[in-house]
């Protein structure tokens, strides 16, 4: 494990050098930490003068590695796992580790605008992914016809964030940390792991091939439970404005023979209207004016197999009744001098339940028991869980450890309600923002709030990164907004643009829409007649896919492999345009404004495209790719060729 060289030693994972430390090219170095983080509304601010100075003195006993102040033990097992075990270190460590300039870097939790990270520098920061200056740029360009600006990988930011990361070398670096660290894959020969807080342990792992250390990263960090059996029904529709409202469209949609699970109203417990659009009242409990007799309705909804779904996030409106019994009783996040911390969204105060507190977590819990599943309610969207503050009070614990945390403990409390409600089976709850326990307590990713356009980092394209980025990240399944969420001046959702994105989340495993912060500036599914009639369409295949679907799933519970996946997992082939649904469905989703054909790159194999039938070899080949008709492919020799067959015949021709 620990090979001693001259005034050094190195480490090995089967054959592949990890780390060499001499003294002329240390790996190893210790820090004096010089960090202050301010928020300001939700975005983060991080100035940092830590200086790390390499470690000279040593000693090795068998695999302990005695650096005066603190020790690491390295530990190898048979199942190709290498562990480097912290005994006693307090303070800010660095590590390099071996790499070179042809390496790819993938992983570190949800990225939107690479997926390659090699050459970028990866801050380990839960936080909102898009800032207030980022969309006043877009603005204003979009105002002047000018191309949206590119910017560095530096300013994006992620709700999901993992101290993980997966090397096309095959192998994965999980390193066991809950607060700031810093991932520098900028340099040629080496990655720089430069971590600020308490490190208990990092993990390698090395496998044969992409695609089974995809599985062994699922193993490792925690696989989601099995969807419940009713979302591969069809579609869920997003519908907001009240029950009345809701059945109308309901009928209309059944009018036209769409294949329909679910329902998902955000405004269930009030609407305000904001500058930004129309917002959730964040006080959970259902608005009985929106919905009157709403438990009876959903009871109707049921028995239809339409579930309807709701919205909640850890925060309360200052205005509102939960946030006066969360003050109260204490069960609120502070400032150092004790007040309730309160921090903007867009226009309007909210106060964060103090998820530290056992009381409030209970109390929380309760909440969710008694007014969502008590009224029949199936699923929701468990929003935020980024906006917790550095300089804050907490009931227990520092919130400088815990920011990174406290995504991972909203998730676990909305997965403990479903657990106590025997629902986990039955009903999901789906949240944006994680990090590295997230995997064990969610039931589903989805990738936050994109624009409703084609842009490649913040629009459609990014969607698709995202989900590649956490399918790399040993995420087994995420889904996107059809025609994405953030409405602002000059960018609102085309009928093009919901048409491209529904083609491609009909092969996700969850298909759902989302009306926008502006409903009324968008595109949605009932649009016009030549809207109803594809959604229906797609919402059919979907439901035509689930023996598929459940296949797929059944693979990741059993090896870990991911539902939707890079193509490099089964090929030698990098591309961030296109996904594969298991291993036998590809996918390119066209990506921009105005395509009727694509060019496309067709793996090894003979692939079928599924709404032609036509066979394509490998190769570069230009794909027609009218509305209705993606380019989409499955496997001749696939097991499930019957089933594609059936819905290649289903598709006019």
């Amino acid at each position: 494990m620990i090979n001693r060289i001259k005034d050094g030693f190195e480490i090995y994972i089967d054959d592949l050098l990890l780390l060499r430390h001499s003294l002329d090219k240390p790996c190893l170095f210790i820090g004096e930490k010089a960090l202050n983080i301010e928020m300001t509304n939700g975005e983060f601010d991080f100035q940092d003068e830590t200086h790390f100075e390499p470690v000279k003195s040593f000693k090795i006993k068998d695999n302990i590695i005695d650096l005066n102040d603190f020790k690491i033990e390295v530990i190898s097992n048979q199942e190709g796992q290498l562990s480097l075990k912290f005994i006693n270190l307090n303070q800010p460590f660095r590590l390099n580790i071996n790499s070179h300039l042809e390496e790819r870097i993938f992983g570190m939790g949800e990225h939107f605008t690479d997926l390659n990270l090699k050459g970028n520098i990866v801050r380990n920061w839960v936080e909102e992914h898009i800032t207030r200056k980022q969309i006043y740029h877009k603005i204003i360009r979009r105002m002047f016809k000018l191309k949206p600006k590119r910017w560095p990988f530096k300013d994006y930011k992620t709700y999901f964030v993992a101290p993980t990361f997966v090397s096309s070398q095959n192998y994965f670096c999980h390193v066991d940390t809950y607060g700031y660290a810093i991932f520098d894959f900028s340099k040629n020969d080496e990655h720089q792991i430069s971590l600020y807080s308490k490190v208990n342990q990092i993990d390698f792992v090395k496998k044969p091939s992409l695609l089974e250390l995809s599985g062994a990263l699922s193993h490792h960090i925690g696989k989601l439970p099995k969807l419940p059996d009713w979302i591969y029904d069809g579609m869920i529709f997003s519908i907001q404005g009240g029950t009345e409202i809701i059945n109308r469209k309901l009928n209309k949609l059944i009018d036209y023979d769409a294949k329909i699970n679910g329902v998902w109203s955000q405004d269930w417990c009030g609407e305000l209207y904001t500058f930004f659009g129309k917002q959730v009242y964040w006080n959970w409990e259902v608005d009985h004016l929106l919905y009157p007799n709403l438990k009876d309705q959903i009871s109707k909804w049921h028995k239809k197999g339409i579930h309807f779904l709701a919205y909640i996030n850890p925060y309360l409106n200052a205005n509102g009744d939960m946030y006066k019994e969360a003050l109260a009783l204490d069960y609120l996040v502070k400032n150092a001098d004790g007040t309730p911390f309160l921090t903007k969204a867009t226009s309007f105060l909210f106060g964060i339940v103090d998820l530290t507190h056992k009381d409030a977590y209970t109390w929380f819990k309760n909440i969710i028991k008694t007014n969502y599943i008590d009224l029949g309610i199936m699923g929701w969207m468990a929003d935020f869980g980024e906006y917790l503050p550095v300089k804050c009070k907490l009931h227990s614990g520092t919130a400088e450890e815990l920011h990174n945390h406290w995504p991972d403990l909203w998730a676990k409390l909305n997965r403990e309600v479903l657990e106590e409600s025997n629902l986990l089976s039955s009903a999901l709850f789906f949240n944006r923002a994680g990090y590295k326990d997230n995997s064990r307590y969610t039931t589903c990713i989805w990738n936050g709030d994109q624009h409703v356009d084609f842009t490649d980092d913040f629009g459609m394209a990014s969607a698709l990164r995202a989900m590649l980025s956490l399918s790399f990240s040993g995420i087994g399944f995420s889904h996107s907004d059809i025609g994405g969420y953030t409405t602002v001046p000059f960018i609102k959702r085309s009928k093009e643009l919901y048409i491209r994105w529904l083609e491609m989340n009909t092969f996700t495993p969850i298909m759902r829409s989302h009306e926008g912060n502006k409903p009324w500036k968008n595109v949605q599914f009932d649009h016009d007649d030549q809207v109803l009639r594809l959604t229906s369409f797609f919402t059919n295949i979907h439901y035509m896919l689930k023996p598929y679907f459940l296949a797929v799933e059944n693979e990741y519970q059993a090896s870990g492999y991911p539902m939707i996946r890079p193509l490099m997992f089964h090929f030698d082939y990098f591309t961030d345009k296109a996904f594969m649904l298991g291993k036998d469905l590809i996918v390119f989703p066209v990506l921009s404004k105005g395509k009727r054909k694509i060019s496309i790159h067709m793996p090894e194999g003979t692939w079928i495209h599924l709404f032609s039938g036509i066979e394509f070899s490998q190769g570069t080949h230009m794909i027609q790719v009218p509305f209705g008709s993606p380019a989409v492919f499955y496997r001749k020799e696939s097991e499930f060729s019957n089933i594609f067959l059936e819905i290649s015949n289903y598709i006019p021709k």
